[in-house]
């Protein structure tokens, strides 16, 4: 499933590319839906490699500095996935905007 979410977003960016350079009405068209396809790829992408390795959970048997750490992770990642969220939930208001358009 993975390679054919790079294959489509490497498609997406190359059709944005090429809708940039060359300035047909097929390219005025296209543009916006592949750049929202392209943004898509990346972020599922992106959250999948982000959020394939989480970190521990905090053991009673940890010392004080390794749950500190523990609790650092965490809290970096909540904050990626907020990131996330809001980012996702921007693309599907773009998204939205451009169908009902």
């Amino acid at each position: 499933m993975r390679i054919i979410l790079v294959i489509l977003t490497l498609f997406a960016l190359l059709l944005t590319a090429y809708s940039l350079l060359v300035q047909t009405r097929f390219t005025l068209n296209a543009l916006e839906p592949s750049i929202v396809v392209s943004l898509w790829g990346m972020l599922l992408l992106a959250s999948t490699e982000l959020f394939q390795k989480l970190p521990d959970s905090v053991l009673p048997k940890d010392s004080f500095l390794q749950r500190a750490q523990t609790h650092c992770k965490h809290l970096f990642f909540t904050f990626l996935a907020l990131i996330v969220l809001f980012v996702a939930a921007l693309l599907i208001w773009l998204s939205l905007r451009l169908l009902l358009i």
